[in-house]
């Protein structure tokens, strides 16, 4: 266990812990809670513990300390020690470990064994499916041969195929027939791999052609059930700005709130991508995929299209408008 000292310890109001900020919006951490009188350390897996994609990162600038993870039990102590009362994933690939160090320092949070509903696109539609709230039907597998074969099985007319791990810098791919599935499978399962560290993917009905992203803080409320707060309602490309016809926002917010729910979110962030169309007339909003972390990658966005890209800028939102408590788990 490694760590690099600060001087401004003093001068801060807390310490957060942000785990694994190697990826993408990872780096705007600091300066989002320096805003708020909070230092940063940044919790970052050693070599042997991180995606192949990410093995020779190093943690962004503005941090005050640095904690290499080796193991559980020599973490929480080194983060007990300087003190943090909070924990933040950096992003996806952070979350489960934020949620056992989160765990073991006995803040707030969700119990980390069910962890891969608030990453795992799989994990996610299995568990809204068996809840009956409406989401597309899917499988994830490793095996090209299983996904084709769920295709015979349920004739759609398009499907969604994208890494099972939701956050990853990785573009889903819409494929139209089982020829498609078979050739975008390789480079889709390996650059899952890669960025990951699981080559399961999860191909799915084609999901509606209008994409929503809802930005959720997620804190206890006055009776200790979680609140969850829409802070933020957005079309991602290509849908557009909000069509007419569109769905009205209360049906977004009120479809979120039971995924959130479902997903055993009980405090700090959520980044929740939903579709909704003609397609899905009948059914209302569907999930695409949701992540436990205020910053998800633009190719969460939208599927691949034959041709062109829209991309917007990643960051962290700011949701420490008082008297909403700080976006992450932990003591203000």
């Amino acid at each position: 266990m490694t760590t690099a000292p600060c001087s401004s310890a003093a001068a801060a109001v807390g310490t957060a812990a942000v785990v694994a900020p190697y990826e993408e919006g990872g780096g705007t951490y600091p300066q989002a809670f320096a805003r708020h009188g909070w230092r940063t350390v940044a919790v970052l897996p050693e070599h042997r513990l991180r995606p192949p994609a990410y093995r020779n990162a190093t943690p962004p600038a503005g941090y005050g300390d640095t904690v290499v993870h080796r193991g559980l039990r020599q973490t929480v102590k080194s983060l007990r020690a300087l003190g943090v009362s909070a924990v933040v994933a950096g992003g996806a690939g952070g979350i489960e470990l934020a949620e056992r160090i989160a765990w073991q320092l006995g803040l707030p949070g969700a119990h980390p064994a069910s962890s891969p509903l608030r990453y795992d696109r799989g994990a996610q539609a299995a568990r809204l499916a068996r809840l009956g709230i409406p989401a597309p039907r899917g499988i994830r597998t490793a095996r090209p041969a299983d996904a084709v074969a769920w295709a015979r099985s349920y004739p759609a007319t398009g499907y969604l195929l994208a890494p099972a791990a939701a956050g990853t810098p990785v573009d889903a791919v819409e494929c139209a027939d089982e020829a498609r599935i078979n050739t975008a499978w390789p480079a889709l399962w390996h650059a899952a791999a890669r960025y990951s560290g699981s080559p399961h993917l999860v191909l799915s009905e084609l999901p509606g052609r209008r994409r929503y992203t809802v930005d959720t803080v997620t804190r206890p409320g006055p009776d200790g059930r979680p609140e969850h707060v829409v802070t933020g309602l957005r079309a991602d490309a290509p849908a557009g700005p909000c069509a007419p016809g569109g769905p009205p926002v209360r049906v977004l917010t009120r479809y979120t709130v039971r995924v959130l729910d479902a997903l055993g979110v009980v405090c700090g962030p959520a980044t929740v991508r939903l579709a909704y169309d003609d397609d899905t007339a009948g059914r209302g909003p569907l999930l695409v995929c949701a992540l436990a972390a205020p910053v998800m990658t633009r190719a969460d966005e939208a599927p691949r299209p034959a041709a062109g890209r829209h991309h917007r800028s990643v960051g962290v939102p700011d949701l420490w408008s008082p008297p909403a408590v700080p976006f992450f788990r932990g003591r203000p």
